[in-house]
């Protein structure tokens, strides 16, 4: 149905009406846009990053450990957040990945060595900070958590410590609940008495609720 209707004006002398005359019609369109529109606003302002619900997401990418030289393994990980405010959001996060490592009797590193497989694990809770860009949202934070190293092979043991961790991303929206997000992460990893520096590349997909 078309609200806005017009008036063709017949003859030479035709002249434009006057606006008590066409206020009707021009009354008439703008209620047709309301109408049209209103939808589509009410359903903006609940959509996407100003939603605020739990969105869950799986991500992988690249992991970086120091004690194997900086040379990248896959990593896992799983992560769940939720809005604190507008400007703010909390987050759960947890990684697994499996490096090779290249350590002496001090545990530090030495490339002369043969590669040992090990697990790392880890839990984090931390807050980000966002800035909502339409559908876009770059965030910077912080977390903190349980660090845990499982080794195999003939040296087995484990190291179970605290991680400190800097992530740098940014999510997009495709949808009002399903979208894309990138991160760097740079890791402070607790090992006994040496905290080491790492790094995550990762990128996945999540889900809003």
């Amino acid at each position: 149905m078309n609200l806005c209707t017009s008036k063709r004006l017949q003859g030479p002398s035709a002249r434009l009406p006057k606006w008590g005359t066409t206020s009707p019609a021009l009354f008439s369109c703008a209620v047709g846009i309301l109408i049209a529109v209103s939808p589509a606003v009410l359903q903006a302002q609940t959509s996407g990053p100003t939603r605020e619900s739990w969105t869950v997401g799986l991500a992988a990418g690249v992991f970086n450990y120091e004690l194997s030289g900086d040379q990248g393994s896959p990593i896992i990980a799983a992560r769940a957040d939720r809005p604190l405010s507008k400007w703010a959001r909390i987050e759960a996060s947890t990684t697994y990945t499996r490096p090779e490592i290249r350590t002496n009797a001090q545990g530090m590193f030495d490339p002369d060595l043969s590669a040992e497989r090990v697990k790392l694990v880890t839990v984090t809770l931390g807050v980000q900070f966002r800035y909502t860009l339409g559908r876009l949202e770059p965030y910077v934070g912080i977390s903190a958590g349980f660090f845990g190293r499982y080794d195999e092979g003939p040296s087995a043991g484990s190291i179970t410590s605290s991680t400190l961790q800097f992530p740098l991303g940014i999510r997009f929206w495709a949808t009002d609940n399903i979208g894309v997000r990138g991160e760097y992460r740079f890791d402070q990893d607790s090992h006994q008495f040496v905290t080491y520096s790492d790094h995550e590349i990762t990128a996945g997909v999540f889900w809003t609720f």
